[in-house]
């Protein structure tokens, strides 16, 4: 814990945060603009920009099933340094794709080192925040991912307007500043508490190598819930289009970001001061309307209404649900329960997308979106069964 440990933006806390932030930025920034670059350099057709989405997720995937061995072996400082490390050659290379192949295997191994980095960044946090504010730190921690989100996307498509040797060097520079970042973190304060039952105890084997059992059930019902998120980042602009208000769905991340940024700070102390279910329920509750109101939108003022509602509800859910899958498990656990988390949560966007996309064409926009208020209320049920009814 930091030697101020009643203080949650603590040095410690701000550097991680920075390197999680810079980290998602080389990654969202990458995933608006892969697509038109692999069509107008490599002359590729427009569906591969699915797949070089895909395949970095894949990389995450691969990467966080073996990060929480890893993190129970190696210090999250090591890790740290090694995933930035691989980073910024991976961003320079981008400089020299030549073919689909090259580009193909640069999105995997960025995808496996923001695996590695976010699995490590989101354990290591929990060490640096006051116990008794957990998922208020969890939630502010979590901040760094949401203005990812938003803004890497704007910084990508301004940039490779200018050119994409433009973006390029800008993404070597994020990585640069995150490796040093990552080097001034204080080792002693992130590293992953070992328990004497923990390390008298005999090798981990079968599942508890990959996952954490505990938090499997909880991860599943995040895993729904971010499926209807899925279906926002992947056929927002589509719907927004078909509705005559194409121009709209860009903004419709910064609004997201901004109903999050502004509601984390009660949220999160709520969920301290009194238990998970305070945010959960109203969370998945203000999804499922937030779904409602977009699927009927009809102007600005709805529109931006729905953003609010969906930033409100599915990003202090998503945040809620880390931070109770972090409590619900003893510190030698953690590294392999914050690996659970964010497997199911790549998942969700890397199969859901390709799933919710069979679906569509039989019941259209309307209907996709429709059927993302079934999901946010078979979530919230499904929630109650699994964990809320227990909450005291």
């Amino acid at each position: 814990m930091s030697s101020s440990n009643d203080k949650i933006f603590n040095q410690s806390f701000i550097k991680i945060a920075l390197v999680n932030f810079l980290v998602l930025m080389t990654f969202y920034s990458l995933v608006v603009v892969m697509g038109p670059f692999a069509t107008e350099v490599l002359h590729q057709s427009t569906a591969i920009g699915g797949l070089l989405v895909g395949v970095a997720v894949l990389g995450s995937l691969a990467m966080r099933m073996m990060s929480g061995a890893v993190l129970a072996r190696m210090s999250t400082k090591a890790m740290i340094i090694v995933g930035t490390v691989v980073l910024i050659p991976s961003m320079i290379a981008y400089h020299f794709v030549s073919s689909l192949t090259i580009l193909l295997l640069l999105r995997f191994i960025q995808g496996m080192m923001v695996g590695l980095i976010g699995t490590v960044t989101n354990t290591a946090v929990v060490f640096v925040i006051p116990e008794d504010r957990r998922s208020e730190g969890i939630s502010y921690f979590s901040l760094s991912t949401v203005l990812a989100t938003a803004f890497g996307p704007f910084l990508g498509l301004a940039l490779s307007n200018i050119s994409y040797s433009v973006l390029f060097n800008a993404e070597t520079l994020l990585a640069v500043v995150a490796f040093l970042a990552g080097l001034i973190v204080n080792k002693n304060a992130i590293a992953i508490k070992k328990t004497t039952k923990a390390v008298n105890a005999p090798t981990v084997k079968g599942l508890h190598r990959i996952l954490e059992p505990k938090s499997i059930p909880l991860a599943i019902v995040l895993f729904i819930g971010a499926l209807t998120y899925a279906a926002i980042q992947s056929y927002l602009s589509f719907f927004m289009k078909e509705q005559g208000m194409g121009a709209w769905a860009q903004y419709f991340f910064l609004i997201y970001a901004a109903a999050i940024f502004v509601s984390r700070p009660f949220t999160g102390r709520l969920a301290d001061d009194k238990n998970e279910n305070y945010v959960i329920y109203p969370g998945l509750a203000l999804l499922a309307i937030g779904f409602i109101v977009l699927s009927q939108v009809s102007g600005g003022v709805t529109f931006v209404i729905s953003a609010i509602l969906i930033g409100v509800g599915f990003g202090n859910f998503q945040s809620a649900a880390q931070a109770t899958i972090a409590k619900s498990v003893p510190l030698e656990r953690m590294s392999y329960a914050t690996s659970t988390y964010f497997i199911f949560f790549d998942l969700a966007f890397g199969v859901g997308p390709y799933l919710l996309g069979l679906i569509e064409p039989a019941i259209g926009f309307v209907g996709l979106y429709e059927l993302m208020i079934v999901f946010s209320i078979v979530a919230l049920v499904l929630y109650y069964f699994i964990h809320g009814r227990r909450v005291k």
